[in-house]
């Protein structure tokens, strides 16, 4: 069947219509005139596969990423960076107007400096091939299906050459019980290799430990059937959390804590946040992890408020407090609705910056923020949908600005800053 691509998914996916319903076609562009033939029918739309591009768009790339099509991570590869982020920006739109009735015409995107090599991060399945030896990769997009990858484009080179010695090392010294491996590179280096109730033995880590940059060796022992990619976390070498500078700041991460998989989108974002704030307000950052931002605002606030749910997290953010000399930061452990909730009623707080993960703000914490008087707030999200779905849930505030920021080229998650004002119960 012969089919013209309207518009592209917020998957990537290349939208025509037959019979009135979308179909939804991989690797197909809008512009284009394409060959496929449907191989799902749900009730309100299609699935094809592409056979044929009959005309192409103008915006269509060369990739050269060997894995491209088995792997599916990065779903917009064969578009031009450019109409990537104009993509980006109108899915976002999208997702304003159908969740929240928003209608916001001009978006700015800051686009990223790197469109390869930018992830700082890498969290890959650990199997086993055919001959036995332990290789890594990853499942193809919607499937349980695991793909082999040598190199990864959009990795840093760095964490690339640290995957593949880490493999090696295992593979010489005979283990076989490895499920997943997980690798960050900011200033240092830190690893850990996820694996079942396995001793890792000296010998073998010392071979580790000898790779170079590595400075922080793990072992993350769980069930094989568990969701959860960590499970019960063993130091085996080197520091508990790696040092790294950034935006002036002296920082260390424990490998469970969150920091931003693009480093120099990451300062773009914090640097945009920080001007949102006014001087010598005080702030209270929920969803904080290593509290970055807080730490960043201290010499501009009056005093910061920072909170998380994982210890690690607000272990280093505290170290982080006491080494660059912040006396004006509280850091605390504990869920960020329940900290508001309480810090709220007892301190008047100027500003709130929330950057939830990928579900959004909890009930309770849409709640809490309703019931306060805090007249300035910045959502920092993830996900456009469930950003535009809180968006409308939180109606005593006004939007006064958007800013989107593409964090992963290639793909068309886009991270998003938004600056509001109470307008109702203050």
């Amino acid at each position: 069947m012969e089919f013209e691509i309207k518009k592209l998914g917020i998957n990537g996916e290349g939208i025509g219509y037959y019979k009135r319903k979308p179909v939804f076609i991989d690797n197909a562009l809008p512009g284009e005139i394409v060959q496929a033939r449907i191989v799902e029918d749900h009730k309100t739309y299609y699935r094809a596969g592409l056979d044929r591009i009959k005309k192409r768009s103008k915006e269509r790339v060369i990739v050269t990423c060997p894995y491209y099509e088995d792997c599916g991570a990065c779903q917009v590869m064969h578009l031009e960076y450019d109409a990537q982020l104009r993509y980006k920006v109108e899915g976002l739109k999208e997702a304003l107007r159908k969740y929240a009735g928003i209608k916001i015409e001009d978006i700015k995107i800051i686009g990223s400096d790197k469109t390869l090599a930018y992830r700082n991060s890498l969290k890959l399945p650990v199997y086993q091939d055919k001959k036995g030896k332990l290789q890594s990769g990853l499942y193809k997009e919607g499937t349980d299906h695991l793909v082999y990858i040598k190199d990864c484009l959009v990795h840093d080179k760095t964490i690339e050459r640290v995957k593949k010695n880490i493999i090696n090392v295992l593979n010489k010294y005979g283990y076989k019980d490895v499920y997943g491996l997980y690798i960050r590179q900011l200033d240092k280096v830190e690893a850990v290799i996820v694996t079942g109730d396995i001793k890792i033995d000296e010998a073998c880590i010392n071979d580790l430990m000898r790779i170079e940059g590595l400075k922080s060796l793990y072992q993350s022992i769980k069930n094989r059937r568990s969701r959860e990619f960590f499970g019960k976390m063993i130091l085996l070498q080197g520091e508990r959390a790696i040092a790294f500078s950034h935006q002036g700041l002296k920082l260390k991460i424990a490998p469970t804590s969150f920091f931003q998989l693009n480093t120099q989108q990451a300062t773009k974002l914090y640097q945009t946040v920080i001007a949102m704030c006014d001087e010598d307000s005080v702030i209270f950052e929920a969803y904080a992890g290593i509290a970055t931002m807080s730490l960043a605002l201290a010499k501009k606030a009056k005093r910061v408020i920072a909170s998380e749910v994982i210890p690690s997290a607000i272990a280093d953010a505290k170290a982080a407090a006491k080494a660059n000399d912040i006396k004006n930061g509280e850091f605390i452990l504990g869920d960020s609705a329940e900290t508001l909730k309480r810090y709220s009623k007892k301190e008047k707080i100027d500003i709130l910056i929330v950057d939830p993960p990928r579900s959004g703000l909890s009930q309770e914490m849409i709640e809490v923020i309703e019931r306060s008087k805090i007249k300035k707030m910045i959502y920092v999200s993830c996900n456009p949908s469930t950003l535009a779905k809180d968006l409308a849930l939180l109606d005593s505030y006004k939007i006064k600005d958007i800013v989107a920021f593409d964090m992963f080229p290639q793909t068309m998650h886009v991270e998003t800053v938004v600056l509001m004002s109470r307008v109702k119960g203050e």
